[in-house]
């Protein structure tokens, strides 16, 4: 029967294949949407395109198998129509589309092997990929509605099957099969549909007390598991707020934008056709456990769609704003490191979050990879801001600053070629004569120095992690500018003092080299640029 009339037998599951074509085509649909989203990206920025990059994600065996069913599919139901001078169009318009769709996806999967090997396209490729992945994603979206209405079964009279089994040689029985196949009795259905609620409606007010306490126990048990699934494999963090991953602690407490090293100079592109910016995070963690290394490579930085993983060479050149995290060995205690992201400058204003993956965690007798996400509000660094004047005696407090709650406090100050130092120099226990030493300029430098004595305190935040900055001579060094005006002209020097610092006598005061000129100066001022951050200190 089925060898001899195979024409019954595609009639009799027309509207299967065409689900089964419909299913394919969705697949299809959907990786022609993924390859859109990919190329769109890459084209505005191919570094979050490539973050977690695998062109198998995209394209792989399955979906070119998926592929040859579709065009097997539309061949044969092209060849039945043809045949049998039945409506041909749409099934042409599908073979075209998927042999487009077979191109694109060949030559798409060349191109997405090549970005494996660290091949980079040009933007105007990338465009054109997208391009012609929204093309086929478009004409996917057609096919998939004229099959599905085939599948579903409300144009099938056009194609007038029941003249064509009728003229046919079969059974009754075959014809009942068909006729129920193809046929829909609605006043039937409805019948069927009410008579259902009505019988229900009975069966409910006679097992009222069971059907109620067997709800509230599932509308419970659903609910308790997707709040444990929440708590399991999604939490959201503001900035500031600390969390508990698998074997450590984490504290974001601030993020900056920028665009300069530690010493001013650019480090990102600011002015070329994709301008960049530089997003530092600066966070806290210690380990819960045994001593234990952070996988940074865990950590992402998602803006909308884009991601971008950290970049350790910008944050090495960061350490005016701490320690870059270079593998360091966690401990019970906090520390406090750095990372770094590269991202495009139209993206500065955009909402970010930090997610951190912890890939083997256990809450709430739920385990599985779970994502943290720190809601980011970032310092934009970029701009300079006067913070103020101050005089001796005040305190300068830097929590404005990348600086946090370090503090600079001038009680005096005074400018001379040679200070001496008085001391006791004791030769035995009990044995000890006045002495004194002298603190002069170095040698070194190209200009004429002279000592500039200042006295106060210095304080530096001790959650901070920046290597030296407790040091005030770093810290003047880094931040510090002097500028005085002498026969009314102004003049500004970056200060680079060498240690000067007394080798036998004990003293609170700081020395640093300034040029001579300063002896004769009528007004003298310190002042710090603290990432734009400027703060002016009035000596004379």
């Amino acid at each position: 029967m089925i060898f001899r009339k195979p024409y019954a037998l595609f009639i009799k599951y027309f509207r299967v294949l065409h689900g089964v074509l419909t299913f394919l085509i969705f697949l299809l649909f959907f990786c022609s949407i993924s390859l859109y989203r990919f190329f769109r990206i890459y084209s505005v920025d191919f570094r979050s395109a490539l973050t977690d990059f695998s062109a198998s994600n995209y394209l792989n065996i399955i979906t070119f198998i998926e592929l040859f069913f579709t065009i097997a599919l539309f061949i044969i139901f092209l060849v039945v129509m043809i045949y049998k001078d039945k409506p041909k169009n749409v099934y042409i318009f599908g073979l075209l589309t998927f042999i487009y769709t077979f191109v694109f996806y060949y030559l798409t999967h060349s191109t997405l092997n090549g970005l494996n090997t660290s091949e980079i396209l040009s933007v105007a490729v990338s465009k054109a990929y997208r391009d012609f992945a929204m093309i086929a994603a478009i004409l996917q979206f057609i096919n998939f509605y004229f099959i599905l209405v085939r599948a579903i079964g409300f144009d099938i009279k056009k194609f007038d099957f029941s003249s064509d089994l009728h003229s046919m040689n079969i059974s009754e029985k075959d014809s009942e099969e068909i006729e129920v196949a193809l046929n829909l009795d609605k006043n039937k259905a409805v019948r069927k549909i009410r008579f259902f609620f009505r019988n229900f409606k009975y069966f409910y007010f006679e097992h009222k007390f069971i059907i109620n306490t067997l709800s509230i126990l599932l509308i419970a048990i659903l609910s308790i598991y997707v709040y444990l699934s929440g708590q399991a494999y999604y939490k959201n963090y503001n900035q500031g707020q600390p969390f508990d991953a698998s074997g450590f602690t984490m504290n974001v407490q601030w993020s900056y934008l920028l665009d300069t090293d530690s010493k001013g100079s650019m480090i990102v592109d600011t002015e070329g056709e994709n301008p960049g910016v530089i997003l530092a995070v600066r966070f806290q963690t210690k380990s819960s456990r045994l001593k234990q290394k952070f996988s940074s490579g865990l950590v992402t930085l998602k803006i909308g769609e884009f991601k971008y993983r950290p970049n350790l060479d910008h944050a090495l050149v960061l350490n005016d704003i701490g320690e870059a995290y270079v593998d360091q060995m966690l401990t019970e205690e906090y520390e406090t490191y750095l990372l770094a992201f590269e991202i495009p400058s139209k993206f500065a204003s955009k909402k970010m979050q930090l997610k951190v993956n912890d890939s083997s965690s256990y809450v709430g007798g739920i385990s599985g990879a779970k994502n943290y996400y720190v809601n980011l509000e970032p310092e934009d660094l970029r701009k300079s801001t006067d913070m103020g004047e101050y005089k001796l005696g005040d305190d300068v407090n830097f929590s404005d600053s990348v600086l946090s709650a370090s503090y600079l406090k001038i009680d005096g100050f005074e400018v001379n070629n040679k200070f001496q130092l008085n001391y006791n120099y004791c030769y035995k226990d009990d044995k000890c004569i006045a002495s004194h030493e002298y603190l002069t300029p170095t040698a070194t430098g190209n200009y004429f120095k002279t000592l500039l004595k200042l006295s106060g305190s210095y304080s530096v935040d001790k959650k901070l992690n920046i290597r030296g900055l407790d040091n005030i001579l770093y810290f003047l060094n880094d931040f510090g500018y002097i500028s005085y005006r002498v026969n009314g002209e102004l003049f500004k020097k970056k200060i680079n003092s060498q240690l000067v610092k007394p080798i036998s006598a004990k003293t609170q005061d700081c020395f640093i080299e300034v040029p001579y000129e300063v002896m004769n100066a009528n007004e003298i001022f310190l002042t710090f640029n603290i990432r734009e951050k400027i703060y002016k200190y009035i000596l004379k």
